[in-house]
């Protein structure tokens, strides 16, 4: 009896784990493969911010040049990496790097932003569950930074029509490199 049943544990088991990622990779192949087209440059919103590497840091905390923006928009970053979503503490520059080269946004925040405007953020987040990140920015003297990779905008204050298309203009143009022939918009 114990054989049966351990026998049956194992086959669902082994059933559930590779229709799980079954699903994984057909969602992959899906974004991997969907036939939205890259934007001009001139519609995508934000400024482009110079390549400052991609290289993955050795180990968390380890010393790399400084960003040369505020926040990070590319360059060395940890080898973890943090998923979408809404968090109330700050969130290290290397992992916010990571998570821009996963072709994620974040929306970021000054200590001055008031909690109305904090709901707001986090409202927007959760919109876009698989695309954006929440954080405050103890860096940031007031306002609101969005960042993607290789692309910043500052806003003096939350404005969700900006906010909006920034995420859904920017989110997913890369993704490891440029997806759908986007490009970093970056003019010599």
């Amino acid at each position: 009896m114990k054989k049966r049943t351990g026998l049956i544990v194992g086959i669902l088991v082994t059933t559930l784990s590779v229709l799980t990622m079954s699903s994984f990779a057909f969602g992959v192949l899906l974004g991997q493969f969907n036939d939205r087209k890259a934007l001009s440059c001139n519609e995508v919103p934000g400024t482009p911010q110079a390549f400052e590497g991609n290289r993955h840091l050795a180990y968390q905390n380890a010393p790399h040049d400084p960003y040369k923006t505020t926040p990070p928009t590319s360059g060395p970053h940890s080898p973890r990496v943090v998923i979408p979503g809404i968090y109330r503490a700050p969130i290290p520059p290397e992992l916010q790097v990571h998570i821009l080269e996963h072709g994620h946004v974040l929306l970021q925040y000054a200590a001055s932003t008031s909690p109305a405007d904090i709901d707001r953020l986090e409202r927007l987040g959760r919109k876009h569950p698989r695309d954006v990140i929440v954080a405050p920015y103890p860096e940031l003297s007031t306002g609101i930074a969005l960042t993607a990779w290789q692309r910043l905008e500052k806003l003096d204050a939350v404005d969700n029509d900006r906010i909006e298309s920034f995420v859904t203009k920017v989110a997913g143009r890369y993704n490891h490199q440029w997806r759908n022939g986007a490009t970093d918009c970056v003019t010599p």
